[in-house]
């Protein structure tokens, strides 16, 4: 028993690490052309994304997005579109930083596997290009989501989530309204998707008895 119970416990106890990875999947946009079809015109998207996870609960989270938004009056019935006839097509980056919680513990296991429900938040910021102005602009965002991850091993874990970007601009789509509520009056743009990542750091684990043992041989 005491030979083993040290080596058993390195395998259960939580140990702090980071992982990175890849992203792919699509983006789209909510605003004056889409004012609330969720994944209306889909885009792609890909990037990547860095995490670590401080407890079971708590993760610190970055990524860097690439997605194409896109949006045509031509898509909706309404007569004051019809009229209007308005369409854009706008890349963009999309970086953020951010606090994921996990809604049941999320372990680091070398003989089991791991999985949890999760949602973020944090304070980001878009490079947009618009195709219709040919123009580069930059805004503050505020992301959001929900997500499900799985751990295979000690090294591969792999994702699903989508996310909501707050904006502060009504330009995305090209289409200024006179503003009438800074919060409601801006255009959203989205992303979901698949990611896969890595263990690229992990703080190693040494039960305090041994290392009392071995100090006093």
């Amino acid at each position: 028993m005491a030979v083993l119970l040290p080596y058993s416990m390195k395998g259960q106890v939580f140990r702090p690490n980071s992982e990175g990875g890849v992203f792919a999947g699509v983006a789209y946009y909510l605003g004056d052309i889409n004012p609330r079809k969720h994944f209306y015109f889909p885009g792609i998207s890909f990037g990547g994304l860095i995490k670590h996870n401080f407890t079971e609960h708590h993760c610190l989270r970055f990524n860097i997005f690439y997605g194409e938004l896109r949006g045509n009056d031509a898509d909706f019935k309404n007569d004051f579109q019809k009229n209007r006839m308005r369409s854009f097509e706008t890349t963009l980056l999309d970086c953020h930083i951010g606090y994921e919680f996990n809604f049941t513990p999320y372990i680091i296991n070398r003989w089991k596997t791991s999985s949890t429900p999760y949602m973020f938040a944090g304070i980001g910021y878009s490079f947009i290009l618009s195709s219709n102005t040919g123009m580069a602009t930059s805004h503050t965002t505020i992301p959001f989501g929900v997500g499900y991850k799985y751990r295979f091993n000690d090294v591969v874990s792999i994702g699903c989530e989508w996310g909501m970007r707050k904006t502060f601009t009504d330009k995305i789509d090209g289409i200024a309204d006179l503003p009438y509520s800074r919060w409601h009056n801006n255009d959203w743009y989205s992303f979901a998707g698949m990611y896969v990542t890595f263990r690229i750091f992990e703080k190693g684990y040494e039960c305090p008895g041994v290392k009392e043992q071995t100090k006093y041989r």
